[in-house]
């Protein structure tokens, strides 16, 4: 009988190695394929809304679509209740009050859930959300078999900045609102949030309005969504589009709050309806500067850049 020559340890380990080495060099690859794939459908997805709004735009006197809204102020420009926000006591936030999500949600009927409609007592949060867009409370019931047009395909992989929202960091449910600066839902699906250049609310800011497509300056380099981590609306200030080189800096709080999920690269929503992959910054005037990359985040009615002259 012929004996058997088995492989050698040193053999077993120059195939491990050759494998590790494929593995180092495919992985990158496929993460890339990944990330590409996200970015497609979280694209589609931002298209679908730059049709609703102007679809909205156009049946409403071209009025464009708030970042935030309050119907019940008494002084407000249209003081319109209508179905939007229209339960007495929402899961979360006030009767009325909403975001840009909330109202095409309900102008687009983008769903009813009955497993939320059941009482609370039996398991549900006794609300369909028929009249406003899928929030925290929602995510945590239905967890990822819920489908929304209004967030990213890609997961949240950080919380927003420490102090960015009324809670005292970015841990558990410290500030839970769906809308502004704040939310907590790392793991979740990533916001859009809206240009709050846009606020309709004037029981937040007294100099808040709606505005019109025609006072727009140059809609095709005015942001309305842009990705982020802080919720369905973004203030038009520096710190949450600020970088700075203490991003990630052991220590450091960053005020960051647009989101590179997509292997260093954001996604913006212009006011033409376009969608445009945007790579990263510093800061804001790298965006809006004079030699940036003419892209419009303030003063939007206006030609003139806050950011200094070159």
């Amino acid at each position: 009988m012929n004996a058997r020559r088995g492989f050698t340890l040193t053999e077993l380990m120059v195939v491990i190695g050759i494998i590790v080495v494929l593995l180092g060099l495919l992985l990158p690859a496929l993460a890339g394929v990944f990330s590409s794939g996200l970015m497609t459908k979280s694209m589609s997805n931002m298209r679908q809304i730059g049709q609703w709004m102007r679809m909205y735009s156009s049946d409403n006197r071209e009025f464009i679509v708030p970042s935030q809204f309050n119907y019940s102020y008494p002084d407000c420009p249209t003081c319109y209740r209508g179905k939007v926000r229209s339960a007495a006591d929402p899961p979360l936030g006030d009767q009325h009050k909403g975001t840009w999500s909330d109202i095409l949600w309900t102008v687009f009927e983008g769903g009813v859930f009955p497993e939320a409609g059941v009482p609370v007592a039996n398991g549900g949060l006794d609300y369909d959300y028929r009249f406003d867009s899928p929030d925290k409370k929602l995510y945590d019931l239905v967890g990822g078999d819920l489908e929304n047009p209004f967030r990213s395909a890609a997961l949240n992989k950080r919380n927003a900045p420490a102090g960015s929202g009324t809670g005292p960091a970015p841990i558990g449910d410290a500030d839970p609102t769906p809308f502004g600066s704040g939310a907590q839902e790392i793991g979740r699906p990533g916001y859009f949030a809206a240009n709050n250049f846009f606020n309709a609310d004037q029981e937040v800011d007294s100099e808040a309005r709606f505005y019109t497509t025609g006072q727009i300056k140059a809609p095709e380099r005015s942001m309305y969504l842009v990705d982020s981590v802080a919720g369905e609306t973004i203030e038009d200030e520096p710190e949450p589009f600020q970088a700075g080189p203490t991003l990630g800096t052991p220590g450091s709080v960053p005020t960051l709050e647009v989101d590179f999920r997509y292997s260093g690269v954001c996604l913006m929503l212009f006011l033409d309806g376009h969608v445009e992959p945007v790579g990263q910054w510093q800061d804001i005037c790298e965006l809006e500067g004079l030699d940036g990359r003419s892209i419009r985040i303030r003063n939007l009615t206006s030609n003139v850049s806050p950011c200094p002259a070159p």
